[in-house]
C-alpha cells in the first residue's frame, strides 16, 4: 500500500500536474516550489505578460498581501506595469520602485506620454512625479525619504527585486528596503518583478512568511519529497505566482580567455566591419578602458558623473551610435536597447544573476527573435581562485561588523556596505542580506573550482545548462577555435613522438620546448611558458588536450585509450 503525504487542502493529483507543467516549462526549482504553493498563472513564450497580469489582479489584492511576476525581459513588463500603475494611482497611492537610474528616466518617459504630458528633457525628469498618486523613483532614493511613507496605505511595484541580493554585497540600500517591508507590511500591497528570481527568493519568502516554514526547490523527480514538507499557501503572504515561459533558441554562445584582450578585441573588429553591434559587460572600469584603447570605435559607460549624460542619451533613445559599448553595473538592469544591429553581447561575470540581466538588455521580438551570440568568460581554476579570495576577503569585512557593530559604525568608512544606523531603531543595523549573498557566491565558486578540478570550462558549462545548450565538444564554441585546434594536434603529434622515443633527458627536452611552441605560438593554453618547464605544467598541458596520460618523475604511465579516441 502506498502512502502519500501532501499539505491540508492540496489534491496530490492536482499537485503533480501543476508539477509536471512548471517543471516541462523549465521553471527554475525554487520558482517552480513557490509557484506550487501560492498557485500560478503561466504565459507562452510568444505571449506579452499582458495576457497574464491585469489590473483586476492587483487591484483585488488587500493591504498586507503580495504577487510574485517573474517574467523574461522582452516580455513587456515595463508596459504592463505602466498600465497597471496608472490605472490604480485614479485611487490608491502608488510607487514604482528600480534600482537603476537609467530605469527610473525609462519609466518616467513612458508614463509621462502615457499620461497625456507634453515631452520632458530627460535632465528635468529627476524631479518629477506623474501624478500626486503615482510616483517613480530609484530604491536608493526611496530609503532616504521611506520614513514618510511608515503607516501608510501603498501599492509598491518592486521592480528588478533581484537587486535586493545582488546589491547588498556593496550597498546597503537593499538591507534598508527589507526593513521598510517588514515595518509595513500590513499598509503594503507589494508586486515583486523580476527576469531573474532564484537569488532572491529566499530573502522574499523569509520576509512575506507568516511562520518559520521554509521553501524547497521543486524538480521533476523529487515531487512527493516536496509535498512532504511544503509549506500551506496559508503561511505566506504571496497570493499568487505570474510567470512567463522562455524561449532561448535565440541564444547562440561562444566562450573567451578573459585574460587574453587583444584576441577579444580582434573578434569584436571583425564583427564591427560587417556592420554588427557589441554590448560588452566588464564590471571593471580599469579592464574597460583597456579593452577600449584596442577597439577600433566604442564608447565607454560607468557610473562617474561626467558619464552621466551619455548615459541618459543611450536610454533616451534605446540604442548607442558607436560599434561597441562598453558598460558596467550602471547599465546591466532595466536598460532597454532596441537595436536591430546589436547581435553580440559580451558578458564578463561569473555572477548568473547579472549575466541574465546583461544578456536582457538586447531586446527582441517574442515572437519572431534575431540571433544574439552572447561571449561568456572561461574561468580557469585561477581564475576561480581569484574569484574566491576577494569575496573571503569581502566576507570578513562584513563579519567584523557581525562581531562587533558598534566598533564598526563608528570605525568603519561610512557610507560602508556592511553597516548603517537605523534611526527608528536607533542602532546600528548590519547588512545581513549582504553577508549571506557573499557566501552564496563563494559556495557556487568552490562548486567551479570543484567541477573545473574534473573537467575544464566549469562555468562555461554551467551557462551552457542553465540555458538548455548542448555541452558537448565545448572547444568549438571557442572564438579562437581554430588556434585551439591546432595547439592540440600539436601537442597530440608531440606527445606521440615523446612515447615511442628512448625516453632520455633529451627526448623529455625535446617535447618540453615543443609543448612550449605549441601553446605560445597558437596562444591557446592560457598562459605564456616559460623555459625549462616542469613536469607538472606537462601533465597539465596533457589535460589541456585531452590526453589521459600522465607523466610522472622517473617513470611514465600511458593510458589505453588512443588519440584519435579522445579526439
Amino acid at each position: 500500500m502506498e502512502f502519500r503525504i501532501v499539505p491540508c487542502g492540496m489534491d496530490y493529483d492536482a499537485a503533480k500536474n501543476s508539477a509536471d507543467v512548471l517543471t516541462s516549462a523549465k521553471i527554475t526549482p525554487l520558482v517552480a516550489g513557490l509557484s506550487l504553493i501560492t498557485g500560478y498563472k503561466i504565459g507562452e513564450s510568444s505571449q506579452y505578460l499582458s495576457s497574464v497580469l491585469t489590473t483586476e489582479d492587483v487591484d483585488k489584492l488587500e493591504y498586507g498581501s503580495s504577487i510574485a511576476v517573474f517574467s523574461p525581459t522582452g516580455a513587456g513588463k515595463s508596459w504592463t506595469i505602466e498600465q497597471i500603475a496608472l490605472a490604480l494611482s485614479k485611487d490608491k497611492q502608488v510607487i514604482i520602485l528600480t534600482n537603476r537610474h537609467a530605469c527610473e528616466i525609462q519609466l518616467k518617459q513612458e508614463l509621462s506620454r502615457k499620461s497625456g504630458m507634453n515631452p520632458i528633457p530627460a535632465e528635468l525628469l529627476d524631479n518629477i512625479n506623474i501624478s500626486d498618486n503615482l510616483k517613480v523613483m530609484t530604491y536608493q532614493k526611496f530609503v532616504k525619504i521611506c520614513h514618510c511613507y511608515n503607516g501608510k496605505e501603498t501599492v509598491l511595484f518592486l521592480d528588478e527585486c533581484h537587486c535586493f541580493t545582488e546589491d547588498a554585497v556593496f550597498s546597503t540600500y537593499p538591507q534598508q528596503m527589507i526593513q521598510f517591508l517588514h515595518r509595513n507590511l500590513d499598509k503594503t500591497i507589494r508586486v515583486y518583478i523580476t527576469a531573474t528570481p532564484e537569488a532572491v527568493l529566499p530573502a522574499l519568502w523569509k520576509l512575506e512568511a507568516k511562520d518559520d516554514s521554509k521553501l524547497s526547490p521543486l524538480t521533476a523527480d523529487n515531487l512527493n519529497d516536496f509535498l512532504r514538507f511544503t509549506p500551506v499557501k496559508s503561511s505566506t503572504r504571496i497570493q499568487m505566482t505570474y510567470l512567463m515561459k522562455s524561449d532561448w533558441s535565440y541564444l547562440t554562445f561562444k566562450a573567451y580567455d578573459p585574460d587574453n584582450l587583444v584576441k577579444l578585441a580582434e573578434y569584436l573588429n571583425s564583427l564591427a566591419k560587417d556592420g554588427k553591434k557589441s554590448l560588452i559587460y566588464i564590471n571593471d572600469i580599469q579592464k574597460g578602458k583597456e579593452l577600449q584603447e584596442l577597439l577600433d570605435e566604442s564608447q565607454h559607460v560607468y557610473s562617474d558623473e561626467d558619464k552621466k549624460p551619455e548615459l541618459t542619451e543611450i536610454t533616451e533613445n534605446s540604442r548607442f551610435d558607436t560599434s561597441a559599448l562598453i558598460t558596467t553595473k550602471v547599465a546591466e538592469n532595466g536598460l532597454s536597447l532596441h537595436d536591430e544591429d546589436l547581435t553580440n553581447i559580451i558578458a564578463e561575470t561569473y555572477d548568473l544573476t547579472a549575466l541574465q540581466q546583461i544578456i536582457g538588455r538586447a531586446r527582441v521580438s517574442r515572437k519572431t527573435p534575431r540571433e544574439i551570440t552572447v561571449l561568456i568568460p572561461d574561468y580557469t581554476a585561477s581564475h576561480l581562485g581569484s574569484i574566491t579570495g576577494k569575496i573571503y576577503m569581502q566576507i570578513q569585512e562584513f563579519d567584523k561588523a557581525v562581531n562587533n557593530p558598534d566598533f564598526a559604525m563608528q570605525y568603519l568608512p561610512q557610507p560602508n556596505p556592511c553597516i548603517y544606523y537605523d534611526a527608528l531603531l536607533k542602532k546600528p543595523v548590519v547588512n545581513e542580506i549582504g553577508r549571506q549573498e557573499l557566501q552564496r557566491q563563494k559556495d557556487f565558486v568552490q562548486t567551479l573550482r570543484d567541477e573545473e578540478a574534473e573537467q575544464p570550462h566549469a562555468f562555461v558549462r554551467h551557462v551552457l545548462e542553465m540555458y538548455g545548450k548542448s555541452t558537448d565538444n565545448i572547444d568549438k564554441i571557442f572564438i579562437d577555435y581554430d588556434n585551439i585546434s591546432d595547439c592540440k594536434n600539436r601537442i597530440h603529434t608531440a606527445w606521440e613522438t615523446f612515447k615511442s622515443s628512448r625516453k632520455t633527458d633529451n627526448d623529455l627536452n625535446i617535447l618540453k620546448n615543443t609543448l612550449m611552441s605549441a601553446c605560445n605560438e597558437t596562444g591557446a593554453y592560457g598562459k605564456e611558458l616559460k623555459s625549462n618547464i616542469q613536469i607538472n605544467t606537462i601533465n597539465k598541458i596533457l589535460k589541456f588536450a585531452d590526453i589521459q596520460d600522465s607523466l610522472n618523475p622517473g617513470e611514465t604511465i600511458f593510458s589505453i585509450n588512443s588519440p584519435e579516441e579522445n579526439n
